[in-house]
């Protein structure tokens, strides 16, 4: 039979101090043993490499934080014994009752280093959606795209540009995709091309040029700060840093995924 209930207990007032004393050390924000930390809630609950939830709310006979923190597990005692004091029996007892209780971890019982709610509306941590473009009545918006620019023009009071001439549209294509111009053979034949789908053909020509990819790796190189030498005063040749730089270039002319480009340029790291 279970003795009388205990006092409510406060995550911030009773347990975060414990965590704070004995066990940031190994399992903070500065170091994590095993890929486990008691320093954010998502993690404290999920567990780490061991992949067994270190706490089990309701049941603190069971919860493995417990058995190492109590000397439960002949194995296991948290802390190490060279790494610092350990829990006293209050503290082991306050830790028992606030699992029993439900380990209430409010959201906002964060520590400097955890992450603190959303508190920002910039479209970048906003979910993906899929709008729906404006309905206008307007040969100039060709796409839906078009539609969501010409309603922003008529909600400022502008108007579009003219139309560009050929010339000039194939010299900003070229110079936009691949960094530069087209030869007067290519300015030729796009001027005689009468097909009404002239322009998305030779938008689909431009892509396919393996140029593209070199024209647009420069953005993601130069944010990796990508250099074949040392620059400064040892400029010295970094003889094997081309492949990465090719692997960049083939990426953008395979249209490779960006999740999984971000993922490999994770694992490379």
């Amino acid at each position: 039979m279970r003795a009388e209930s205990a006092k409510p207990i406060d995550f911030a007032r009773d347990i975060q101090p414990i965590f704070k004393a004995h066990c940031y050390d190994c399992h903070g924000p500065d170091l994590q043993e095993s890929n486990y930390r008691l320093d954010r809630r998502s993690v404290a609950l999920a567990g780490g490499d061991r992949g067994v939830p270190p706490i089990i709310p309701g049941n603190s006979a069971d919860s493995p934080l417990v058995k190492f923190v109590s000397g439960a597990d002949p194995h296991i005692q948290m802390p190490p014994k060279d790494q610092g004091e350990p829990l006293s029996a209050k503290e082991i007892t306050v830790l028992r009752e606030w699992i029993n209780q439900g380990a209430t971890w409010p959201a906002n019982a964060t520590t400097a280093n955890e992450e603190k709610p959303l508190t920002t509306n910039h479209w970048s941590f906003q979910p993906v959606v899929k709008p729906t473009p404006p309905k206008l009545s307007d040969a100039w918006a060709a796409t839906p795209i078009d539609a969501f620019i010409l309603a922003k023009l008529r909600d400022a009071g502008l108007t579009p540009s003219p139309l560009a001439d050929r010339t000039s549209l194939i010299r900003r294509l070229y110079f936009d995709m691949l960094g530069l111009p087209p030869t007067p053979e290519e300015v030729a034949a796009f001027m005689k091309d009468n097909r009404p789908d002239a322009y998305a053909q030779l938008v689909d020509k431009v892509l396919a040029n393996p140029r593209y990819g070199e024209r647009w790796a420069q953005h993601w190189l130069d944010v990796v700060r990508f250099a074949e030498s040392n620059g400064f005063e040892t400029n010295i040749e970094r003889n094997n840093a081309w492949p990465y730089r090719d692997y960049v270039i083939a990426a953008l002319n395979d249209d490779k995924p960006y999740d999984q480009f971000v993922v490999e340029q994770l694992a490379g790291d």
